[in-house]
């Protein structure tokens, strides 16, 4: 529907934050909005806060499933998203007051298909302004692209706003603890332009998880880091071969920093090294440059266990400025 914003949130257990993040929504001076709330098997009150809100303002549709992970989620809202432009938020976030105003004038200013904009962290005591470069430029689709191999932020998700038809059959991949980064790059690959500016839109939330703590949780977060990296660099190298460089340095690179990460365990350093394995083996990769040969080679003459005590060190201390 033209103008009109798709707005993704996936819920699950946050019935202390809902209402901040729908009302930032609902609050907005761009009306044209469809909220989608879509409850993945919430156990607290959270199912209940949609229910409500949808009862009070028809913009606002609540779907309800099984637990399914927020993949899941996000999937089955794309599959009833009917805007012509796409928006996700995290339902413990919230928006800044003329936000989507803001970023559909940008994008309709500059013919754009993507606008990404700043956003500042949330902790319980304090706040961290994310801004990026000062002022506002306008690039290729193409060349954002190409900053995705050396600035993790732009695979973040929801600082952003979409046409619609970018992720026209693209949806989130199943099975992961992260799920950003194997989905957005898709979208800005059949971007024309992007608009990148430094006002700040959105308020993350910094909380402790107690779930993406746990010790599966942190190994599927391990491997995901690398295995996103690999499924990426080969979907952009078959679309744009000349970004080949670009995204194999940044894949070698990762092989070297991801083991001194303090959550890794025995299995994900072995994993670290059936990667490398199977990208030093593939024909026509970049061979890797001489000041990454060094972490490369560290990876696999580092016995494991001398790998995760170095990693041990780099665990910082809990901290209480989290949200719970």
């Amino acid at each position: 529907m033209k103008d009109l914003i798709s707005v993704i949130v996936p819920v699950y257990n946050v019935a202390a934050y809902l209402p901040e993040c729908v009302e930032s929504l609902l609050n907005q001076d761009y009306t044209a909005i469809e909220v989608i709330l879509i409850d993945d098997g919430s156990t607290d009150k959270s199912g209940a806060i949609c229910d409500s809100y949808a009862a009070k303002d028809a913009r606002v549709k609540v779907l309800h499933q099984k637990n399914a992970g927020a993949a899941a989620a996000k999937n089955a809202g794309l599959r009833i998203a009917a805007g012509e432009f796409l928006s996700f938020v995290d339902s413990d976030d919230y928006l800044e007051p003329g936000a989507y105003r803001y970023m559909v004038a940008l994008m309709l200013e500059n013919q754009a298909d993507v606008v990404r904009c700043s956003f500042r962290n949330v902790f319980r005591n304090r706040v961290e302004p994310h801004v990026y470069e000062p002022g506002r430029s306008v690039v290729e689709g193409k060349e954002f692209l190409r900053r995705f191999a050396t600035d993790w932020t732009c695979g973040l998700l929801w600082n952003k706003l979409y046409r619609r038809e970018l992720f026209q059959d693209v949806f989130f991949e199943l099975g992961h603890k992260i799920d950003d980064e194997y989905f957005t790059y898709q979208g800005i690959m059949n971007a024309g332009k992007v608009v990148l500016d430094d006002r700040i839109i959105y308020n993350y939330r910094k909380r402790a998880s107690s779930v993406m703590k746990s010790p599966g949780s942190q190994l599927q977060i391990s491997i995901d880091r690398i295995d996103f990296m690999e499924k990426r660099k080969n979907n952009v190298i078959a679309r744009f071969p000349d970004l080949r460089k670009d995204f194999d340095i940044a894949f070698i690179d990762a092989l070297t920093y991801l083991p001194d990460y303090p959550d890794n365990c025995e299995e994900s350093i072995h994993a670290y090294r059936e990667y490398g394995k199977r990208y030093l083996l593939e024909r026509g990769n970049t061979f890797p440059p001489r000041y990454l040969l060094r972490g490369l080679l560290r990876l696999y003459l580092t016995p494991v266990n001398k790998q995760l005590e170095n990693a041990q060190r780099n665990k910082k201390p809990d901290s209480d400025e989290y949200y719970a």
